[in-house]
């Protein structure tokens, strides 16, 4: 799903509709080495998703070209910024 989510993104990206944010370099590169590691290590890859979409939900890297972001607060307790779809895709994952 995270290279489905990235290639449409970088299509867009490369179609000159959207212009690429550090973010989008960080994800692109991060399932570039993930579909490599898949084909050496089925463990490492998995180990790797995981470590990725992690970074995705703490807003280090992002798959779409919309970076939708959510923040709680309780009072005057703010809890960190994070990406709603990484989170649904790290609960199934």
């Amino acid at each position: 799903m995270l290279l489905v989510f990235t290639t449409v993104a970088w299509i867009d990206i490369l179609a000159v509709t959207h212009a690429a944010k550090i973010r989008h370099f960080i994800g692109g590169g991060l399932v570039l080495i993930n579909m490599m590691l898949y084909f050496f290590s089925f463990r490492m890859g998995v180990l790797w998703t995981g470590i990725t979409l992690l970074l995705a939900v703490i807003n280090l890297a992002a798959f779409t070209i919309n970076i939708t972001t959510w923040q709680f607060s309780i009072g005057s307790l703010k809890f960190p910024v994070f990406q709603p779809l990484a989170l649904v895709l790290f609960t199934v994952f």
